[in-house]
């Protein structure tokens, strides 16, 4: 008895343990409703866009020709597969493409857009951030110099309005932004985004 009990801890033990490392889940045109990024622990992003695709006009076929064009020809030129188109699909009248970039130089480069994706512990940033981010673990503010010389911590910065998923749990985040989950976040509508999460 005292096996069987001893055994089923054990196992209760590997379970908690296996929940606790779960990686953040894939985004899919099932799991997405809004324009969504997903900041993967080792680096890559996955982003999904929605957008109207209701006129009687449109043509699915002809926007995946398009992106499918844009993306191989950028791959050309960056000497790699960098961008991968993952999916488009029309669901309730909008578009959902889904893609992954092997990095955020390649989704900077690719959409020609600000933005950041580092490691902590970083020395002199030429960003302009704001002086406090908000602790999740309370909701105190903390120094946003001082939380991201953390070398322990991912920061992902943003300044597109996106509904932000981490690949780990969020302890620091804007004050302009909401905490949703643990690993997830609605940017501000305008300015940056800063979050910062521990994979």
């Amino acid at each position: 008895m005292k096996k069987l009990a001893l055994c089923m801890t054990m196992l209760l033990l590997l379970f908690g343990l296996a929940g606790c490392n779960k990686e953040a889940e894939a985004l899919t045109a099932d799991n997405v409703t809004a324009n969504t990024i997903l900041a993967k622990a080792n680096g890559v992003l996955q982003v999904a866009t929605v957008e109207d695709f209701d006129k009687s006009y449109y043509n699915l076929e002809e926007l995946k020709s398009y992106v499918t064009k844009a993306i191989s020809d950028y791959n050309t030129k960056a000497g790699g597969n960098k961008v991968v188109l993952d999916e488009i699909r029309l669901k309730g009248g909008k578009a959902i493409m889904i893609a992954t970039y092997s990095g955020m130089d390649q989704y900077c480069a690719f959409n020609q857009v600000t933005a950041a994706y580092f490691n902590g512990g970083v020395g002199e940033l030429s960003l302009d951030l704001p002086s406090t981010v908000v602790t999740e673990k309370d909701g105190s503010l903390a120094s946003t110099r001082e939380v991201i010389q953390n070398n322990k911590y991912k920061v992902l910065i943003m300044y597109e309005p996106y509904h932000i998923q981490v690949d780990g749990k969020i302890v620091y985040y804007s004050e302009n932004a909401k905490l949703v989950d643990k690993n997830e976040l609605e940017s501000a509508d305008e300015g940056m985004t800063i979050v910062v999460f521990k994979p």
